[in-house]
């Protein structure tokens, strides 16, 4: 009976991920939310509660989910994530006259993001080590790659992407501390997702034509690249990767594709 935790699980790729493993009704799976009493109730899932900023939380979160899995998580899935939507599209000129704000927003993206991640390992980390599987693993983004945000000419997501590239980093440093462990480490892009369409198929329009520009800017990477995947796709490929990640791999960032291909 494998065992997941999903820190940050109330919507979006953290829900889906619920959705998808425990349709197994072999898998253990718990997920964590800043508030459980409006968290979706779904079958063969545990809900906890937990926030990324507030270490206390995850530590309690931690004390529980060993009292539901016996003390021993096989996969932790660190998925929560901040990124204000005010000024996701900012580009540096942008934050002109703006810098209170800029220092605020990256100042959030790194508390939630990445002192977040530490905290999240620091108390789920114990019962990873009982684990036979030990595996770990960060959501991150394609734009956290340098090297992308190039060739697309990206130039947005600021605080967003800085504290993603600091995930990565601390990810590397996370295997090293837990190499004689045995603990294998992962920074996962989930791919382009769309985590806004309802289950209706309702999309607001504001953020269909967001979906559109972003559609075109990543063709730059990917020419024949039609637009998001849908959470299900997502969640079903990054599973493949988690499942297929061997020890020696620990530390590395990869796509959804298990390799460096974001899209």
């Amino acid at each position: 009976m494998p065992s997941y935790v999903i820190v940050g699980a109330s919507r979006g790729l953290g829900l889906q991920f619920l959705r998808t493993l425990s349709a197994d009704p072999s898998n253990v799976v718990v997920g964590t939310v800043r508030t459980p009493s409006s968290a979706p109730a779904i079958k063969n899932v545990h809900i906890v509660a937990a926030d990324l900023t507030n270490p206390a939380s995850l530590s309690a979160a931690a004390k529980q989910t060993a009292e539901i899995t016996g003390g021993i998580v096989d996969h932790l899935i660190i998925n929560g994530a901040y990124m204000a939507e005010s000024t996701a599209f900012f580009g540096p000129k942008d934050f002109i006259g703006k810098e209170d704000t800029f220092r605020t927003e990256l100042a959030n993206s790194m508390d939630a993001n990445v002192a977040g991640t530490l905290f999240a390992v620091n108390a789920f980390v114990p019962l990873v080590k009982e684990s036979s599987i030990k595996k770990v693993v960060v959501i991150s983004t394609g734009h956290a790659d340098p090297q992308s945000v190039a060739v697309a000419k990206i130039k947005d997501a600021i605080p967003y992407a800085l504290s993603k590239i600091a995930v990565n980093l601390l990810v590397k440093k996370l295997a090293i501390e837990y190499e004689g462990d045995g603990i294998a480490f992962l920074a996962l892009s989930p791919g382009f997702v769309d985590t806004r369409t309802d289950e209706e198929g309702n999309l607001d329009p504001n953020v269909k034509a967001a979906y559109e520009m972003l559609t075109k800017i990543f063709q730059a990477l990917k020419p024949d690249f039609n637009g998001p995947i849908t959470p299900v796709e997502s969640i079903e490929a990054q599973l493949e990767v988690i499942h297929g990640l061997k020890f020696e791999q620990s530390g590395e960032f990869l796509s959804h594709h298990g390799n460096t291909e974001w899209l």
